[in-house]
């Protein structure tokens, strides 16, 4: 009995399914010793390396990042809070150390997921949010779309993974201010901050909360709850001002005249529906309906556990597709194209954030408005699922392990995880680590000219499928170099 009562036990379920998720990421992190920068990481750091190099002076190094930011908006994009990041990859101390970046990647995704989760969520049992999140978070970093992107690629990465976890941190921060009795001044001027490095960043996750901290103030106006708008208008104030200044720039300009004439707006909006009901039928896959049942038993506990009704759960749904369809517009629009996968990275996580949380709202409003409102019999665990919860949990649990396990033979590629343990297995990471390796300390050699090898691009974990001019322009600025050239890698 003792042993059935610890599987049942929601505490024991939460601690290993946290395990799990941990455990997953070991191949992750263990394939980080084969990263090093590479595209648009030399064109972007380039002042701040040979600032470091130069000077050793973290001084120096920030108004190398301001160079960067200053050029790039007057010649490229306006993202200045993104170029000033991307300026910072970790490489400029050291190429060895550009190891962190799939560590800090995950570290942030993670810790901004839970943060926002935790808080969201609040009110209900604590082991059911934990497992909840953690499903959450399973499914956005196995299944996420551009792997390299996610978690190798830093330029990538800090261009669209930060500022959507930043977005997340934000919305927890405001959650807070609103919900606590007395505000939080620290909590507040980070909110601030936050909101403008987002209204800097890239234009996906800055027009999601323009519109979302646009449509919160709305919100709170209309139902008259004007006590703690301050929290919510102040930051919407910040991170509009940075919008405008990231859309004003006049490298903007520059470069839309490189990609061609910009789409027409009414067009892009509407294909952006498209585009919404198209990736909801590509990403619904096993795993996520599979993963929704293995959570039913725990969305129905914590439904029970609020007193919040649930209404409207169409009008829910249907500003849930609205706010997810416009995550595909600033791409429409600017490069005629939604298929990048660093952009589809960021759209997928909502995708997953916005399935799981419209799946619970279904579940509670069923459980407040269909059913009678149930209280847990006496004598029932609080803290344990029942006999016929723990069947169905662990019934869908043995199909899920059954049918990741086939697909991860068919199609390693579909898990960060498995396809990490295949490329460290079978040699592909190390090839390319090996490769990257072999190049830059070439190009760290004496001499205004270089000569080096293409990396193989047979990586699916540690290449970007999306990546511009891997070598060529940025790394001779990167090492001061006169003439890189690169040469194709010969067979055998």
């Amino acid at each position: 009995m003792n042993a059935l009562k610890k599987l049942l036990s929601l505490k024991m379920i939460a601690v290993l399914s946290a395990i799990a998720y941990i455990f997953s990421l070991l191949p992750v992190f263990a394939a980080s010793v084969y990263a090093y920068p590479q595209a648009d990481d030399w064109s972007y750091s380039w002042h701040t390396r040979l600032a470091w190099v130069d000077n050793h002076s973290i001084l120096e190094v920030l108004k190398g990042a301001c160079a960067a930011v200053s050029e790039a908006y007057m010649d490229w994009q306006g993202t200045f809070s993104s170029i000033f990041l991307m300026s910072l990859q970790p490489g400029i101390w050291g190429e060895r150390f550009y190891a962190v970046v799939p560590f800090f990647m995950s570290g942030l995704l993670t810790f901004s997921t839970l943060f926002f989760l935790m808080y969201l969520l609040r009110g209900t049992d604590g082991s059911c949010r934990v497992i909840f999140s953690v499903a959450v978070l399973w499914l956005t970093v196995q299944e996420i779309r551009c792997k390299p992107a996610a978690f190798y690629w830093y330029n990538g990465a800090v261009h669209y993974i930060v500022p959507w976890c930043f977005v997340l941190i934000l919305a927890g921060l405001i959650l807070k201010n609103l919900q606590t009795e007395k505000a939080g001044k620290l909590r507040f001027v980070f909110s601030l901050l936050l909101a403008f490095m987002i209204g800097g960043g890239n234009l996906v996750t800055a027009l999601l909360a323009f519109v979302c901290l646009g449509g919160a103030v709305l919100v709170l106006l209309i139902l008259k709850r004007r006590t703690r708008l301050w929290c919510v208008a102040v930051p919407f104030a910040f991170q509009t001002l940075a919008f405008g200044i990231n859309i004003l720039a006049p490298g903007n300009w520059l470069r839309q005249g490189l990609s061609g004439e910009p789409s027409n707006p009414v067009m892009s909006i509407l294909r952006s529906f498209y585009y919404g009901f198209f990736y909801i039928g590509e990403w619904t896959d096993e795993t996520v309906l599979l993963i929704s049942l293995l959570l039913m038993p725990v969305m129905l506990r914590m439904a029970r556990q609020l007193r919040f009704r649930f209404p409207l759960p169409g009008l829910i749904a249907g500003v849930s597709f609205c706010l997810f369809s416009s995550m595909f517009t600033p791409s429409d629009f600017a490069v005629h194209t939604v298929n990048i996968g660093r952009v589809q990275n960021i759209v997928f996580a909502m995708y997953v954030l916005l399935f799981m949380l419209n799946l619970f709202y279904v579940v509670g409003w069923y459980v407040k408005n269909v059913q009678e409102r149930e209280k847990v019999p006496e004598g029932t665990c609080s803290s344990c699922l029942n006999n016929r919860e723990g069947i169905w949990f662990y019934g869908v649990l043995a199909v899920f392990v059954f049918s990741f396990a086939l697909t991860a033979v068919a199609e390693p590629q579909r898990f960060t995880s498995v396809l990490a343990a295949k490329e460290l297995s079978d040699g592909t990471a190390e090839e390319f680590g090996k490769a990257a390796w072999d190049n830059i300390q070439i190009l760290k050699e004496d001499g205004k000219e270089a000569v080096i090898e293409a990396v193989p691009k047979d990586s699916l974990l540690l290449t970007s499928r999306d990546d511009i001019d891997q070598w060529h322009f940025g790394a001779k600025m990167y090492f001061r170099k006169d003439k890189v050239t690169v040469l194709e890698k010969k067979d055998g």
